[in-house]
């Protein structure tokens, strides 16, 4: 399937890009030669090999060179709605294009030509648009389904739409066309198909078995979960999760499109005070009474400098060993009191359970300044939940310190921490089999913190992808962690590894004993 193409975004000098049509002996044909589309689906293979779960991947071609820039899993596949099989929709299709995001849904068209008609947007409707842009996101949170003229399955509304769980179909070239405002349709984001009217399955008449529930499983370690967005946070509760081990504010900061200093410059603090605190509070109230750390901001300078505001960021060499994290907000205060406005607001509000999460700490006196920097903000810092990500291997080393130095807890950002410990790149395709989460070296500092972390009864947990792989987690609860938080689409199979794995303890533990 070539999708027809009308625009193309070129650079533009000092101005950044500019967008300009496409001439039209170039809108149908390939972007992409097939030695390049070769390359794309090897790497595809080994990213999703090597992970073990579906990837989302962010890529680029300079000259003859592929380059991977981003790979993260997609986790709305397990959880979306039951596809329709072949021979069972009762409905004519009005037009095709690509399924960009599974799940079957019906509502009535709101035709999208400019950000003005985004305010028609209702909950329950069907977005229909040329294409979409970062502009568009609070619109397309409420939508039922998305449906565009252009794109393929790395456009925007495919990537977005997979992040928010939500139906899509890309590159029908005619939608905005051949659909009519208000119109009721059914779309098929599996398959790329979008039917007239209410769409009927043969299957819903059929007699329904009685699903019998299983017993929870109980375990001693308690199973986590991951939140990137406010949207998730119904799904990730419905998990039975123990709590939530990281919540990613920059996310939500990143869907603004602006960035914290420029609302600082311009006066509009409480603006962005009042976006953060919506967004996490929706976490909390899906999470009543078990603990949410959140992760203070972690957005390299790669990713502010396309926001606006981000003309000030620094250019550097390598945004992921530079100024992000805690050493980011340490020397920004006004940028780090912002975000502690956010959560003094919760706890106001008697969210209790929000603990704080500092990113890319490498000394204990980094963790000293910025908690006396939230006291000297009117925190009271005694009772508050205060960690630490270990993800550099100073921070694995030095755990003891921190320990002493008053954390209450401490969490594996295992993805930097491999990269760090290795001199390995995770994004650097050509030293891909290299990243190995199992390396001697990277055991031997996850097992010494674990130990420590005991030694001062501080919870020690992982919130890096390694968490969710039941191998992994297996023999971190073998080395004694106390959680573990997993991808959203990993809870129950985690939940699982961790009871078995309990259970094989305890029974070894009394064969050895009773022999």
């Amino acid at each position: 399937y070539i999708a027809n193409k009308l625009i193309e975004i070129l650079p533009d000098g000092t101005h950044g890009t500019k967008e300009v049509p496409v001439p039209a002996d170039r809108q149908d044909i390939p972007v992409l030669s097939d030695t390049e589309l070769a390359e794309l689906a090897r790497f595809g293979s080994v990213a999703e090999s090597h992970y073990e779960v579906p990837q989302d991947i962010e890529w680029s071609i300079v000259g003859d060179t592929v380059y991977i820039l981003q790979s993260r899993p997609i986790t709305t596949i397990g959880g979306t709605k039951s596809i329709m099989a072949k021979g069972d929709v009762l409905g004519s299709v009005l037009i095709e294009g690509q399924g960009a995001s599974p799940g079957i849904a019906t509502g009535k068209v709101v035709i999208i030509r400019t950000m003005k008609d985004a305010a028609q947007v209702r909950e329950g409707d069907i977005l229909v648009a040329k294409m979409t842009n970062p502009d568009m996101v609070p619109a397309m949170r409420k939508v039922a389904a998305i449906i565009t003229d252009e794109g393929g399955m790395t456009c925007h509304a495919a990537i977005v739409s997979r992040e928010l769980g939500t139906p899509a179909v890309v590159g029908t070239k005619k939608a905005t066309k051949t659909l009519k405002q208000g119109q009721v349709v059914t779309v098929d984001g599996e398959k790329g198909l979008v039917f007239e009217g209410a769409v009927v399955k043969e299957s819903d008449t059929a007699p329904q078995r009685v699903p019998v529930a299983a017993a929870p499983l109980i375990t001693a370690t308690s199973i986590k979960v991951n939140v990137s967005l406010p949207e998730a946070a119904a799904r990730a509760a419905a998990t039975g999760a123990d709590g939530v081990g990281l919540l990613r504010i920059e996310h939500l900061i990143l869907g603004m499109n602006k960035t914290p200093g420029w609302f600082i410059k311009n006066g509009l603090e409480k603006e962005f005070i009042d976006e953060l605190y919506t967004g996490i509070k929706t976490v909390l109230d899906a999470f009543p009474g078990k603990p949410v750390w959140v992760r203070t901001l972690d957005a390299p300078t790669d990713e502010f400098r396309n926001m606006e505001g981000g003309e000030d960021e620094p250019e550097e060499h390598n945004p992921m060993l530079g100024w992000r994290g805690i050493r980011r907000d340490i020397r920004s205060p006004e940028q780090f009191r912002l975000q502690i406005e956010v959560f003094k607001r919760l706890w106001k509000d008697g969210y209790d359970n929000l603990g704080l999460m500092f990113p890319l700490v490498s000394h204990p006196d980094e963790f000293i300044i910025a908690r006396e920097m939230i006291r000297s903000w009117g925190v009271d810092i005694q009772n508050t939940t205060l960690g630490i990500m270990i993800e550099i291997p100073s921070s694995a080393i030095m755990i003891e310190d921190f320990c002493r130095a008053g954390i209450s807890f401490a969490s594996f950002g295992t993805n930097d921490l491999i990269q760090y410990t290795l001199a390995i790149d995770r994004n650097n395709q050509n030293i891909m089999e290299m990243y190995n989460p199992r390396h001697p070296a990277v055991l031997k500092l996850i097992d010494d913190a674990i130990a420590v972390c005991r030694k001062y009864d501080v919870e020690c947990s992982i919130c890096g992808q390694a968490g969710s792989d039941p191998s992994m987690v297996e023999w971190l609860i073998e080395h004694g962690i106390s959680s573990v938080s997993a991808n959203i689409d990993a809870v129950g199979k985690i939940r699982e590894t961790a009871a078995r794995t309990e259970k094989r303890m305890i029974l070894d533990f009394a064969r050895i004993h009773n022999a």
